[in-house]
């Protein structure tokens, strides 16, 4: 009989049960059951502090104002709506943000096809009187033209499936450089407390304003230097970014290995669509030619679909693997711009950073306003307190809202902080097809007494779902947008897709896929980890590269596996 130990953790509201057998092959998995209980979804943020004084508030989306919610002279709090679109101007760049993927996906579409395009065309000649071949030649004929579209068809394959790797290594590369740009965001606030700080000393021996030394005291529990912590955050996050700025460069050079064998697949099967169509490899007839009948017209060389973009100029002409990776850029640019186009729906309300009196509106209804404008903004003077400046990335900017609340570390306090979440804007994305979001934070307490540019970490509760059925995430894998879990049935380990809702760092909402009581594993105690290392390679040059993603292959933990096409993916160029 096998005999196991079973883990009770409790988490989020709700009870769930890990356990670790052993005996049968069945046993060697780490299981637990889904079941029914709370989840509570967090955001991670890190910002720094500032004192408040004057906000000129400006939308962050563009459209048509559709009203005025304040008058000058007005209270408002942190949060507060100051003026909202008109939701058909939001509605109208949907649309055409998403005709735009459509037509890039459609662009893809055609090329490639024309890459695998194995029909040609002929010109019509005037009939030969030619006698009729005789059974030795027909039988040579036929085995020749067999010959020829056999060495087609697995020429064609070997297209279809460089293709497929081709695509497949962009979406990675495209992962790890939208990680990549999310690393470079978030060290900017965790490095701007050090590059602000005043270092009394450094272990290089510069130093700041020399002070006379001080009698030496007695210091029993020496306190932490502020200067020292936030120089060891910031260190951290550069490595941070380094490390996947290495990445990035691998599968750029991987993406690059794969165009050239993409190159080569095509012009393989042209040759064999040649070959097929002059009768033979080397390029004769396969029956004797009749010197008294005119001579037929030879097929033209394969021709793509008309329909296709054909690479440069459509046609005849099949597109390169540089035209494929450009295409599966432009659809990668264009979800960005449909994503920023679906968040700006939640975007269309003005609200006020900070809480104060309005000062000036210098906003009309009617107007067209643009996103970030500098002379389109409604002015509030504070009075008084402190926010938190963040940002964040465009996969959890969908998560937040104006007025959740926060729970807010100061470095060098151990004093928690609350605030709500007071508005939210997008960044300058000209330079970049995976945006962030400005976050604003309000600080509830305004008695604190805080220092301009401190670093702050930041837990935002997103959502909660109670009594809801649940599994722990380590428990869920996920491919692009598509989420499964291992459910065992019978001894055995069979995938399951599931649709998620909340999701917390130890339990997530399973809204469809499974039942309370399914058995899910967490891992296979009896398998290996092997650990892949990645060497730095050059950036390519190919139009429109986008990076590269995780390193991580085959099924990992939750958010692990490999990605598919993002939404907001990656921009032309190289890792930064």
């Amino acid at each position: 009989m096998a005999v196991g130990a079973v883990v009770a953790l409790c988490a989020a509201g709700g009870g769930v049960a890990y356990a670790a057998t052993q005996g049968t092959p069945a046993d060697n998995y780490r299981t637990s059951t889904a079941s029914i209980g709370n989840v509570t979804e967090t955001v991670s943020l890190s910002g720094t502090i500032a004192s408040v004084n004057r906000r000129d508030a400006a939308f962050q989306a563009s459209g048509t104002v559709g009203s005025i919610n304040v008058t000058v002279g007005q209270k408002v709090a942190a949060g507060d709506t100051l003026a909202s679109l008109d939701p058909a101007s939001l509605t109208a760049a949907l649309t055409t943000a998403q005709n735009t993927v459509t037509k890039a996906t459609q662009t893809l579409t055609d090329d490639l096809a024309s890459q695998t395009a194995t029909t040609t065309t002929t010109t019509t000649a005037p009939k030969a009187t030619t006698p009729a071949p005789s059974s030795t030649q027909s039988s040579s004929s036929s085995a020749a033209s067999s010959a020829a579209t056999a060495a087609i068809q697995t020429a064609a394959k070997a297209v279809t499936s460089a293709q497929q790797k081709l695509l497949a290594q962009y979406t990675v590369a495209a992962n790890s450089l939208t990680a990549t740009q999310a690393l470079v965001t978030a060290s900017s606030p965790t490095c701007q407390p050090f590059l602000t700080a005043s270092l009394t000393t450094t272990s290089s021996g510069s130093t700041s304003t020399p002070t006379p030394t001080p009698t030496p005291t007695p210091t029993p529990t020496p306190t932490p230097d502020p200067a020292q912590q936030a120089l060891a955050d910031c260190q951290s996050a550069i490595t941070g970014v380094l490390t996947s700025q290495q990445a990035t460069a691998a599968a750029q050079q991987q993406l690059q290995t794969l165009a050239t064998d993409l190159n080569t697949a095509v012009a393989a099967l042209t040759t064999a669509l040649q070959s097929g169509t002059s009768g033979g490899p080397s390029g004769g007839s396969a029956a004797p030619s009749q010197p008294s009948a005119p001579a037929a017209a030879a097929p033209t060389a394969p021709s793509a679909p008309t329909s296709g973009s054909g690479g440069s100029g459509g046609g005849s002409t099949p597109a390169t693997a540089e035209t494929i990776v450009a295409d599966e850029a432009a659809i990668t640019a264009a979800n960005a711009q449909l994503t920023i186009a679906q968040n700006d729906q939640t975007l269309g309300n003005l609200t006020s950073p900070i809480a104060g009196t309005v000062a000036a509106i210098a906003i009309t209804p009617g107007a067209n306003v643009s996103a970030g404008s500098t002379t389109q903004y409604i002015t509030v003077i504070g009075d008084g307190g402190y926010v938190v400046n963040s940002t964040a990335t465009v996969t959890n900017v969908s998560k937040l809202k104006v007025q959740q609340p926060v729970a807010i570390s100061v470095v060098g306090s151990s004093k928690q902080l609350a605030g709500t979440v007071s508005s939210i804007g997008l960044m300058n994305v000209s330079t970049s097809t995976s945006p962030s979001y400005n976050v604003t934070v309000a600080v509830s307490d305004k008695t604190a007494t805080l220092l301009n540019g401190t670093s702050a970490k930041m837990t935002v509760t997103a959502s909660t779902a109670s009594s809801v059925l649940m599994v722990p995430t380590s428990a869920l894998h996920r491919t692009g947008t598509t989420y499964s879990v291992d459910v065992l049935k019978n001894g055995q380990s069979v995938p399951v897709t599931v649709k998620i809702g909340a999701s917390g760092t130890e339990t997530t909402e399973i809204s469809s896929g499974l039942s309370k009581g399914d058995i899910v594993i967490l891992a296979d105690i009896a398998s290996t980890v092997g650990i892949t290392s990645t060497t730095t390679s050059t950036s390519t040059g190919l139009s429109g590269l986008g990076g590269s993603t995780s390193t991580t292959t085959g099924r990992g933990g939750f958010g692990g596996g490999a990605g598919g096409r993002p939404g907001g993916g990656a921009a032309p160029g190289g890792a930064g």
